[in-house]
């Protein structure tokens, strides 16, 4: 079987994983799955403990955002993706992402609290999975994955 074979299959006429590729995306994923919640428990507990100090929502995410990146590029970089050492161009990718991912965050932050009247910290807590969702994507496609091992 070629090595095409053994990571493209078809099932149902889809293309699918198969083989090794697989069991490393799967991994990718669950590592990524262990950094991420480590980052959102530091970015919520964070803009929660800032949001309860009187911190305006915004500045509050930013702050923990701040702190949580740091947390995710690393430990994504050095065991999720086994991207090797530091570089600033991955570095500029990560936090390109993370940037973006911030904005998406808080537009959908403003039409939750400002618009539907959620608290800022509820709000937060509905748009987590949803904003780790596209960061792993981003963060998978494009910052990590020409230097994966």
């Amino acid at each position: 079987m070629s090595e095409a074979e053994t990571v493209v299959g078809h099932v149902g006429g889809r293309p699918s994983l198969r083989g090794p590729t697989a069991r490393r995306e799967f991994r990718h994923a669950a590592k990524y799955g262990i950094v991420g919640l480590a980052n959102v428990a530091i970015d919520f507990i964070l803009y929660a403990l800032l949001v309860s100090a009187g911190v305006w929502y915004v500045a509050a995410k930013a702050l923990s955002l701040v702190v949580a990146t740091a947390n995710g590029y690393t430990w994504n970089r050095v065991w999720t993706f086994r991207a090797g050492r530091h570089r600033t161009t991955m570095l500029s990718k990560y936090v390109t992402v993370q940037i973006g991912c911030y904005a998406i965050n808080i537009a959908a932050l403003t039409l939750l609290i400002e618009l539907l009247d959620m608290g800022p910290v509820s709000a937060q807590a509905v748009l987590l999975p949803f904003i780790a969702g596209l960061s792993f994507l981003a963060q998978r496609i494009w910052t990590f994955g020409s230097a994966m091992r």
